[in-house]
């Protein structure tokens, strides 16, 4: 009796356990998710570079002409290489999905994706998002953080 007592003790512990690590895990799935508002403005660059209107693929021409001239290449490039993970050449709906969820995860905030999401809207280049993931070509990628230097001290002095 006290055996069955203790077992059924022990089983509700056990629920309540896993109750809280299922909270806790939908809690955190929760924190990287994107906000409505970010959602919305990595969809509309989604949409604004989905020219051929598959809604589902974007290609490397449809990003080069949504980059257009003056940052076109370097941007498709780069974009391709962090977002294009099977890479076969286009960019397909899920991984550009995943692949801000993923920035998201790497600690940048809604407010800063929405951000720099909205200076490609207005012409801007796609930027090296410091996520683990090395645009195709790092040195000329733009990147999110200002690119000026101090100088060291003894160049200070001449």
């Amino acid at each position: 009796m006290v055996a069955a007592a203790l077992g059924c003790c022990f089983s509700v512990l056990g629920a309540l356990a896993l109750g809280d690590v299922y909270y806790f895990r939908q809690k955190a799935r929760a924190k990287h998710q994107l906000s409505p508002a970010a959602k919305a403005k990595v969809d509309e660059l989604w949409n604004r570079m989905d020219k051929s209107g598959h809604a589902s693929v974007v290609t490397r021409a449809d990003a080069t002409e949504f980059f257009g001239k003056r940052f076109g290449k370097l941007s498709v490039e780069a974009m391709f290489s962090q977002v294009d993970v099977d890479h076969d050449g286009q960019m397909q709906k899920p991984e550009w999905d995943a692949f801000w969820v993923h920035v998201k995860r790497c600690s940048y905030t809604d407010e800063a994706i929405v951000e720099e999401v909205s200076t490609m809207l207005l012409g801007g280049a796609w930027i090296n998002w410091k996520d683990g993931r090395h645009p195709g070509h790092p040195k000329k990628a733009a990147s999110s953080q200002s690119s000026f230097k101090v100088p060291s001290w003894p160049t200070w002095r001449d």
